[in-house]
C-alpha cells in the first residue's frame, strides 16, 4: 500500500487513450487506437501533452490484438512504448480492455491460465522500455464489463444462461493470477484496478424503491471486494491484490432506479457530489485512488473538468488519498457500436472530414476544454501546494491567512459576484463566509457547510428574531464570533471582507490585518433597507483599507469617499456559459413552450419593471416570455399573468446555459429607479457568452460599458421595437455584433478580476508593513485622507523622478522638497526590493554591497547604520562535475586533466599571440571589478582590460575578444557556454566597450598556479562584501525614505508622457506638470509612454534596444548549512545559469531550519522560458538535486517566482548610436536619463547610487546657470 509521501505517478493530471479491442454487436472487431490513428501518431499525440504538463498516460495493450494462434506479437505497442520512453512519459498499461483471443472460452480454466501467461509476457516485453516505475491495470472495469455482457451490450461466446456474477468471478480469478504473473516478472510494479463509481436513487415519488436502489448501488463494489477477499474469498482474493483503485466517473454515472438520469448539466438536486463518492470508496478500502477516467461530451467539457478539479480538492480536504485525474479520452474517439459517431469528448478532436495530404486525422484542440483544464490545473496546483501543503513531498508550511466575509446574501441563493470571487480567492485564503442570522428556539449556534474548496459557510442561528445584522443580534453574534476565531486555524490576524456595512460592529472582535469593502450594490437604495445603512457605510469607508466597487457608476459614487477605491464591474465565466452556444443543448423546460422565446434570469424584486414585461407579452402574444429566478421582497401577486409568460422559478447555476440555449432574445427588463441607479448586472456578460441578442432598459452601467452590443431602450415602445429588431436582424449584421461581444469577453473574466483583487490585497498588506507613507504636497492635501487622488487637477512639480529604485531614490535624496518621486509598485526599491515568504527573505535577484567609492561607502553607513553584515565572498563555478573557485581561469585545479591542458595551452597561445584566431594582446590596466559581467568581483588578478589606444576593442565582437584574451581552452570550457547561456544571443552580435574594468586579463603565472593547487580564499578589501543584517536589500533602499525631503508616491504607474508639454499622466488619472524630469524607467518603456509624441526615428531606435530578461525562482529549503557558497555559476546544462545562496547573505534571511536559494534563469523573446510556474519550480528543484546542491529528500518550505522583464542590457553594435539619438532628443526636453535601464548602461547597485547623484547634480547645475543668467539680467 502506498504511503502518502510516495510518488506513484509522474503527474497529477493524466491523459488516457481509448483502447477498447472487443468485438461489438455488429461483429466488428474493434481496435480503437487504429480508428483514431493513435497507433500511428503516438509520438505526436504524446508531444501535445507537454503544453498541459501531462506526464502520465493510460494506454491499452489489447490482448485480442497481440495474441493470435497462441503466439504473441507486440509490434502494435512498440512505437508507443518507445515514444513514451524517449519523451519521458509514464504509461499505465491496461492489459485487457474488453477483448480477448477468439479461441478462448471465457468460462474455462484456460482463460485464467492464458491471461496469466499473457500478463507475464507483456510485462517482460514492456520492462525493457522504461526505468519509470511500472503500473499495470489487468482487466479494465470488471464489474462494468460483467454487467455489460450479461445485458447483451457486448457479445460473448459461451455466455448462454450464465449470469453476470459468474462472469465477474471468472474475471476476478484471471485478474488475481495476472497480478501474480506481473509481480513475478517485476516485483516493484503497481497494479491498478478500475471500475465506475455510481450513485442510484429511488424516485422522489416512489420511496419504496429505496432498498432496491441501494442494493443495485452496492454492486459497484463487487469486483474490488472480491479482489481483496472481503467477498467470495474462495476466489483467492487478499488485501495485497487491491493495490491501487481506479475510479471511472462520467456525467451519466448517477440515475434513478427506473433509468431516468440525474442530469449533471441541469444540477439535479438528487445528485451526490463526486467528493462524497470518492470518500466512500476510500473509507471502504483505505487504498490510494486515481480518478482513472473522466470527461464530458460536446460543449460542457470545460465546465465539467473545472467541477472535477473542485471535487478532487474537496475529496483531498477530507483526507482522501487521491493520486490524480485522468482525462479519458484525451483524444476524441468514435462510438463502439456506431463508428460514424464521434463523441467530441477529447481535449483534442479529430478532423475526419478533411483529408490532409500529409497527415489525415489532424488533432484540433478544443479551446473551451483547454481553458477549463488550465483553470482546473491552476485550482489543484494552488490548493495542493499552498493551502494543503502536506499533499506534496516538496512543500510544507503554515495554514493560509483566513479571510472572514460578512454577507447579506446567502451562499445557496443566486450564484453571483460573491461566489465567483470567493471561490477563486479561496486558492489563496481560507474563506469563512458568515451569513445573516436565522432564528432558532434552540439557542445560539453555528451551522457549517463546505460548498466549495477552501470555503466554509457559517450560518449563525440565534434566539433573536430581529432581521439581518440588526443591533439586537450583535451580542449573540459577538459571542459566536469569539468562539469561531479562537480555533487553531486562526492563529494570525484575519482579513475582514464586507458585503454589508451592517455587520461592521462585529469588526471589533477580529483585530484584522486588513479590512476590505466589496461594494456590489447601493444597498441603502434597496427596499426595506435598514435605517442605519448609510451611517454604517460611512463608518466602513472610514475603516476599510481597500474598497472594491461594481460598475463605473458605483465607483464614481464612492471614489471621493475613500483614497483607494477600485472599479471591478461584474465579469463572466465564459467556459460555463459557452455551453449555450450549442442550441441543441436546450433545457427540457422549454419543450412545451413554442418559439420565439425571450428570456430573463435573475432575482425578481423591486428592480424588475413588471409593467414592461406585461406590455411586451400583451403587444406580441405570439412571443413567449421566460422569467427565471426567485421572487423576493415583492408580492408575487403583482407579477403579470399571461398565457405567454412563463415563470420557471429559481434554477441551479449549472442549468442557466441550457436555458439560454433555448432563447432567441435575452432581456434586461429593469425598472429605472433608485434601486437600479448603480447596478451592474452579472448576467449581461453571461448573455454575451451565449452569443444572443440582448435588449435592456437604460441602465447606466450597461449603456456605458456595453452600449455597442446591447440594444438600449428608453421607453416601453422602444423596448418592444428593439425586441422586434433583434428577432428579425439579418444574420450577417448580428455576426458583426457577436464579434464585438467576443472582443469584450476577451478582456474580462472572474479569474482575471480575482487575480487583480488578490494583487491589490497583497500589495496593501506589504504597504501596511512599510513604515513610509506618501507625504502631502500642499496645505490643501493636509485636509484630505492620504493618497486621495484628484483626477482632473494638474499638479505642478519642479522635479519629477520616475522610478524609486536605487537610482531614483538616490536622485530624490539629493534633490529638494519640490521633488516628486513616483513608483508603480507598492514599495520602493525597484529591482532591489525584497520578498518575505514564510520566514525567508528573498531579493529581486541577488544583490550585495560593494564599492571602493568613498561616497558610496559613506552612503551605506547613512542608510543602514549598524544594520549591516560583512563577510568574505565565496563565488564558485560548477562544471565537469566539480566546483572550482570563481573566476574560472584563475582556479583550474580539480578539473579533468585534459580540460586543464586545453586551458593552459590556449592561454599560452593567446598570451604569445599564436592563437588560432591570431589576435594580439591588449594593453593597459586598471583595477578589476567583475569577471562575468554580472556584478561579482573577480579574483585578485590586477590586470584588466582598458580600451586600446587604437580603439580596437570597440570594433571587435565579444566572441573574438574571449578567444583573444583567454584562449581557446577557457573559451570552450567556460567563457563561451556561460555567456551564451546568459545573453541568449550569438556573442558575435555584442561589442566590448562595456567590458572595461570588468574582465581581468590573464596572468599566466596565476593561471598555472591555480591549475597546480587549490586557490586560497580571496583576501583583502576586494574579497569582502556587505549585506543588510535584517530586512534584506529592501532595508538598504528603504533607508533612503527618512532622508528624502520631497514626496514619495507609490502605486503611481506612469500611463503617458507628453515631453513637449512637460506633463505626465498616471494610470489613476492624476496629471503632473514638471520642470525637470529624471527617468530611471526602462528606456523602451519611457518612449512607449510618449506614443506618437516621440518622432518615428526615436521610437524605432528605442524598439531596437535589446535586453535579457531574468526569471528568479526562489526556493526556501527545509535544511540548514547546505553550502557556504554565495554564488555558483553553471555553464552547462542546468536551466539556471547562476544560483545566489540568499540565505548565506545574512543569517536573518532564513527561518530556523531553512536556507533560501535564488535560481536565476535568463530568457528573451527569441529564447523563451522552456516552462513556467510550478513546472519551472520543479525543474529548478530537479536541477539543484542533479548538481548535488540539494538532496532528493530535501523539503521545500516555500517557493516563489520573480520576473524581471528588463534585467541585463545588451551591448550590440547598434546600441551606442541608438542611445545617443534618444538621449539627445530627450535632453532638449528637460528629461535626464539615469541608471542602468534608462541610460542603457551596465550598472551595479553602487553605480546606480552614483548615477542618481549625478542626475540630481545635473539639475542643480542647470538651476545654477538659470539663476546666474537671471542675476546678470537684473
Amino acid at each position: 500500500m502506498a504511503s502518502r509521501s510516495e510518488k506513484i505517478f509522474q503527474s497529477y493530471w493524466q491523459g488516457g487513450f481509448e483502447g477498447a479491442d472487443h468485438v461489438n454487436n455488429d461483429n466488428y472487431s474493434l481496435s480503437m487506437n487504429e480508428l483514431t490513428r493513435h497507433s500511428l501518431y503516438a509520438r505526436d499525440d504524446y508531444s501535445l501533452l507537454r503544453e498541459f504538463g501531462i506526464k502520465t498516460v493510460r494506454e491499452s495493450v489489447g490482448w485480442r490484438l497481440v495474441e493470435k494462434n497462441d503466439l504473441f506479437d507486440f509490434s502494435i505497442i512498440e512505437s508507443r512504448a518507445r515514444a513514451a520512453n524517449e519523451l519521458g512519459l509514464q504509461v499505465i498499461w491496461t492489459l485487457c480492455h474488453y477483448g480477448w483471443p477468439n479461441d478462448i472460452d471465457v468460462f474455462s480454466s484456460a482463460f485464467v491460465d492464458r491471461f496469466a501467461r499473457y500478463c507475464e509476457r507483456t510485462t517482460q516485453y514492456l520492462k525493457s522500455f522504461s526505468d519509470i516505475p511500472a503500473v499495470y491495470s489487468p482487466i479494465n472495469e470488471i464489474s462494468f464489463l460483467s454487467w455489460a455482457i450479461s445485458h447483451n451490450c457486448f457479445p460473448c461466446l459461451g455466455m448462454g444462461n450464465r449470469t453476470g456474477d459468474e462472469l465477474k468471478h471468472q474475471f476476478v480469478r484471471a485478474a488475481l493470477k495476472g497480478c501474480e504473473a506481473i509481480w513475478q516478472v517485476d516485483p516493484t510494479a503497481r497494479v491498478l484496478h478500475c471500475d465506475p463509481i455510481i450513485h442510484i436513487v429511488a424516485p422522489v415519488d416512489r420511496p419504496f424503491l429505496t432498498d432496491h436502489a441501494l442494493g443495485k448501488r452496492q454492486s459497484q463494489f463487487d469486483a474490488w471486494d472480491m479482489l481483496c477477499g472481503i467477498k467470495e474469498p474462495q476466489l483467492g482474493g487478499a488485501p495485497h491484490f487491491l493495490d491501487l483503485i481506479g475510479v471511472n466517473y462520467y456525467h451519466s454515472n448517477q440515475w434513478e432506479i427506473d433509468g431516468d438520469q440525474l442530469w449533471w448539466h441541469l444540477g439535479h438536486p438528487l445528485r451526490l457530489p463526486l467528493h462524497k463518492l470518492l470518500k466512500e470508496v476510500y473509507q471502504r478500502y483505505q487504498r490510494p485512488l486515481l480518478l482513472a477516467e473522466t470527461s464530458h461530451v460536446g460543449s460542457g467539457r470545460g465546465a465539467w473538468i473545472k467541477e472535477i478539479a473542485q471535487q478532487a480538492v474537496m475529496a483531498q480536504q477530507q483526507d482522501v488519498h487521491l493520486l490524480g485525474v485522468c482525462l479519458y479520452p484525451i483524444i476524441d474517439r468514435p462510438d463502439w457500436d456506431d463508428l460514424s459517431k464521434w463523441h467530441k469528448s477529447g481535449l483534442w478532436e479529430i478532423n475526419i472530414e478533411e483529408e490532409e495530404k500529409e497527415k489525415p486525422y489532424k488533432r484540433i484542440l478544443s479551446q473551451t476544454y483547454a481553458t477549463g483544464l488550465l483553470d482546473a490545473q491552476r485550482l489543484t496546483r494552488n490548493f495542493f501546494l499552498h493551502q494543503y501543503p502536506n499533499r506534496s513531498t516538496h512543500f510544507k508550511g503554515p495554514p493560509m491567512t483566513t479571510l472572514i466575509v460578512f454577507s447579506h446574501l446567502r451562499w445557496e441563493f443566486v450564484y453571483q459576484r460573491p461566489q465567483h470571487l470567493l471561490t477563486r480567492l479561496a486558492e489563496h485564503y481560507n474563506i469563512i463566509f458568515i451569513e445573516e442570522p436565522v432564528f432558532s428556539d434552540r439557542g445560539n449556534f453555528w451551522e457549517s457547510s463546505h460548498p466549495a474548496p477552501g470555503v466554509t459557510v457559517q450560518k449563525p442561528y440565534t434566539s433573536n428574531p430581529a432581521p439581518g445584522f440588526d443591533d439586537e443580534q450583535l451580542p449573540a453574534l459577538r459571542a459566536l464570533l469569539k468562539e469561531l476565531i479562537t480555533q487553531p486555524a486562526m492563529d494570525e490576524p484575519p482579513i475582514a471582507w464586507f458585503y454589508t456595512p451592517m455587520a461592521l460592529p462585529l469588526l471589533a472582535e477580529l483585530d484584522p490585518a486588513l479590512v476590505i469593502y466589496d461594494c456590489m450594490d447601493e444597498l441603502s437604495a434597496f427596499k426595506n433597507s435598514p435605517k442605519q445603512m448609510i451611517q454604517r457605510e460611512s463608518a466602513l469607508l472610514n475603516t476599510a483599507d481597500l474598497v472594491f466597487t461594481g460598475g463605473p457608476s458605483l465607483f464614481r459614487a464612492k471614489q471621493e469617499r475613500h483614497p483607494k477605491v477600485y472599479c471591478f464591474p461584474s465579469s463572466v465565466d465564459t467556459v460555463h456559459f459557452e455551453q449555450a452556444r450549442d442550441r441543441n443543448n436546450m433545457h427540457p423546460a422549454h419543450k412545451l413552450i413554442p418559439t420565439p422565446r425571450l428570456g430573463y434570469y435573475g432575482v425578481i424584486d423591486e428592480r424588475i419593471d413588471v409593467e414592461l414585461i406585461a406590455w411586451v407579452a400583451e403587444t406580441h402574444p405570439e412571443w413567449q416570455i421566460i422569467v427565471v429566478g426567485p421572487i423576493v421582497k415583492i408580492d408575487p401577486a403583482i407579477l403579470p399573468r399571461r398565457p405567454n409568460i412563463h415563470y420557471l422559478g429559481q434554477q441551479p447555476y449549472q442549468a442557466l446555459p441550457h436555458l439560454l440555449a433555448g432563447w432567441d432574445v435575452c432581456l434586461l427588463p429593469f425598472a429605472l429607479n433608485e434601486s437600479t441607479r448603480f447596478i451592474s448586472p452579472t448576467k449581461t456578460l453571461e448573455y454575451m457568452a451565449a452569443e444572443l441578442p440582448i435588449v435592456s432598459t437604460a441602465i447606466s452601467d450597461i449603456s456605458e460599458l456595453y452600449g455597442d452590443v446591447v440594444s438600449i431602450a428608453t421607453s416601453i415602445s422602444a423596448f418592444i421595437t428593439a425586441c422586434e429588431t433583434a428577432l428579425t436582424q439579418p444574420r450577417g449584421e448580428f455576426r458583426e455584433k457577436v464579434a464585438k461581444m467576443k472582443e469584450i469577453l476577451l478582456t474580462t473574466s472572474w479569474n482575471k478580476t480575482a487575480e487583480k483583487m488578490f494583487g491589490l490585497i497583497q500589495s496593501e498588506v506589504a504597504a501596511k508593513n512599510e513604515s513610509h507613507y506618501s507625504k502631502p504636497s500642499t496645505a490643501q492635501n493636509d485636509k484630505q485622507p492620504k493618497n486621495v487622488t484628484k483626477l482632473f487637477e494638474i499638479e505642478p512639480w519642479k522635479n519629477v523622478v520616475i522610478g524609486a529604485g536605487p537610482t531614483g531614490l538616490s536622485a530624490a535624496y539629493h534633490l529638494d522638497k519640490e521633488t516628486l518621486l513616483l513608483d508603480k509598485n507598492p514599495t520602493v526599491g525597484g529591482w532591489c526590493r525584497s520578498i518575505h515568504d514564510k520566514g525567508f527573505v528573498f531579493d529581486y535577484a541577488g544583490h550585495i554591497m560593494f564599492s571602493n567609492d568613498p561616497y558610496v561607502q559613506e552612503l551605506y553607513k547613512i542608510l543602514l547604520g549598524d544594520n549591516v553584515h560583512w563577510q568574505n565572498r565565496e563565488a564558485w563555478i560548477f562544471s565537469k562535475g566539480v566546483h572550482t573557485r570563481y573566476p574560472f581561469q584563475g582556479a583550474l585545479y580539480g578539473l579533468p586533466a585534459d580540460v586543464i591542458k586545453e586551458c593552459i595551452i590556449g592561454a599560452f597561445e593567446s598570451h604569445y599571440g599564436i592563437s588560432k584566431r591570431n589576435c594580439s594582446s591588449s594593453e593597459g590596466t586598471n583595477e578589476s571589478e567583475d569577471c562575468c559581467a554580472d556584478g561579482i568581483v573577480s579574483f585578485s588578478n590586477k590586470s584588466s582590460l582598458q580600451k586600446d589606444k587604437s580603439g580596437k576593442n570597440n570594433s571587435e565582437n565579444f566572441e573574438d575578444f574571449i578567444y583573444r584574451i583567454w584562449g581557446a581552452g577557457i573559451a570552450k570550457h567556460f567563457a563561451i557556454p556561460y555567456n551564451t547561456k546568459l545573453w541568449k544571443i550569438p556573442l558575435t552580435e555584442m561589442e566590448t566597450s562595456w567590458l572595461g574594468g570588468r574582465v581581468p586579463l590573464p596572468d599566466l603565472e596565476e593561471i598555472i598556479e591555480g591549475a597546480l593547487a587549490p586557490v586560497a580564499k580571496p583576501m583583502g578589501p576586494n574579497a569582502r562584501f556587505g549585506y543588510p543584517l535584517r530586512g534584506g536589500f529592501q532595508a538598504l533602499v528603504s533607508g533612503f525614505l527618512p532622508h528624502i525631503k520631497g514626496t514619495v508616491a507609490v502605486d503611481a504607474a506612469v500611463e503617458s508622457i507628453s515631453p513637449d508639454d512637460y506633463r505626465i499622466t498616471l494610470s489613476d488619472g492624476r496629471r503632473i506638470e514638471y520642470k525637470n524630469m529624471i527617468s530611471t524607467m526602462p528606456l523602451p518603456e519611457l518612449i512607449r509612454c510618449m506614443g506618437n509624441k516621440a518622432p518615428p526615428q526615436i521610437r524605432k531606435a528605442a524598439a531596437a534596444l535589446r535586453y535579457v530578461s531574468i526569471r528568479c525562482v526562489n526556493l526556501g529549503v527545509g535544511r540548514e548549512n547546505i553550502t557556504e557558497k554565495h554564488w555558483i555559476y553553471y555553464p552547462e546544462d542546468t536551466i539556471f545559469h547562476r544560483i545566489f545562496v540568499q540565505g548565506n547573505a545574512s543569517p536573518h534571511c532564513n527561518p530556523p531550519g531553512g536556507l533560501g536559494l535564488t535560481c536565476e534563469i535568463s530568457y528573451s523573446q527569441s529564447h523563451p522560458l522552456p516552462c513556467d510556474k510550478q513546472e519551472l519550480i520543479d525543474r529548478c528543484m530537479s536541477d539543484c538535486i542533479k548538481v548535488g546542491l540539494l538532496k532528493p529528500e530535501d523539503t521545500l518550505i516555500t517557493a516563489n517566482l520573480v520576473d524581471m522583464p528588463y534585467a541585463y542590457v545588451i551591448y550590440d553594435h547598434e546600441r551606442a548610436n541608438n542611445i545617443k539619438l534618444i538621449r539627445d532628443w530627450l535632453s532638449n526636453r528637460g528629461i535626464i536619463l539615469a541608471g542602468r535601464y534608462s541610460e542603457w548602461e551596465y550598472y551595479n547597485s553602487d553605480h546606480a547610487f552614483i548615477a542618481g547623484k549625478k542626475a540630481a547634480d545635473a539639475i542643480k547645475m542647470q538651476e545654477g546657470k538659470s539663476l546666474s543668467v537671471k542675476t546678470k539680467a537684473k
